[in-house]
């Protein structure tokens, strides 16, 4: 017996395509800029514009030979990996007792670990700013460091949480039985079932440390992380330079996203789980 395929309303194809042509709209109201930015890296001319004249690396190789440019990414790293080592310091610990033990409080540091995720970066900015001017830190690398821990630790809290809470505690539980110690049963139980989250974690932490230029506005002061060096060369010249710095540094914020996506899908994490 066969049944005839049923044929959808023609109110309901009206209503896909108005929606699959406003994302196609949308795609590339938003794709365009990058595309414009990629062809101005190119060009072959010394103005910001897209080249009429052929194509050329030029602009990549002055930025990659600048003292300047590689003073700035150099900032940008050694800030973006000590603040990722000290979310994870705290972070991880933190995450691993909201999913392990229940004590007063728990809900008030659970909602203080996540709650830069919530507040206005200014907002977070300026009180870093007036804690680290009393302690006669602004202005440093370490203040940098400083903030932008506070700003990517609910990332650790938040992924690395969703991968203790994907393990049984039976198996901790059951190593303590044998003899293991705390410190071994996290090192050999726990940890071979969450470095994905935690690889995950540590990959969006120097993303958005590597990224953020607002807090290090506020507290960086002579250190110039690529954010603030970009920002001034903008306000003197627009050169082809800024093009390709921003087109590599997009690249490989683009890539360590994706493996970081990668990680979470492989320690079983849900994307939509992260904002639920």
């Amino acid at each position: 017996m066969t049944y005839a395929k049923r044929k959808r309303p023609l109110r309901d194809q009206l209503t896909d395509r108005s929606i699959a042509c406003a994302g196609a709209l949308f795609l590339c109201f938003a794709l365009t800029p990058v595309a414009v930015v990629v062809a101005v890296s190119l060009t072959n001319g010394e103005s910001f514009a897209v080249p009429s004249d052929g194509l050329s690396l030029r602009w990549y190789a002055e930025f990659a030979q600048d003292p300047q440019w590689r003073s700035s990414i150099a900032n940008s790293i050694i800030v973006g990996l000590a603040s990722t080592v000290a979310a994870l310091t705290l972070g991880l610990p933190a995450a691993y007792a909201a999913q392990r033990y229940d004590f007063p409080g728990k809900s008030l540091i659970g909602a203080l670990c996540i709650s830069p995720l919530v507040l206005p970066t200014v907002a977070i900015a300026a009180a870093q700013y007036l804690v680290l001017a009393k302690l006669h830190l602004s202005g440093t690398l370490i203040a940098i460091i400083i903030t932008h821990t506070v700003y990517v630790m609910p990332f650790v809290f938040i992924i690395c949480g969703l991968g203790i809470a994907a393990v049984d505690p039976l198996i901790e539980t059951a190593a303590s039985s044998l003899g293991a110690s705390r410190w071994a049963t996290f090192r050999r139980v726990l940890l071979p079932n969450i470095y994905p989250s935690i690889i995950a974690a540590s990959l969006l932490c120097f993303v958005s440390s590597f990224d953020e230029l607002v807090l290090a506005l506020f507290v960086g002061g002579g250190v110039k992380t690529v954010p603030l060096a970009i920002l001034g060369e903008l306000k003197y010249q627009l050169k082809p330079t800024i093009a390709a710095l921003s087109v590599s540094l997009s690249l490989v914020t683009v890539g360590l996203a994706a493996i970081a996506i990668v990680f979470l899908r492989r320690g079983r994490i849900k994307l939509s789980r992260l904002f639920s």
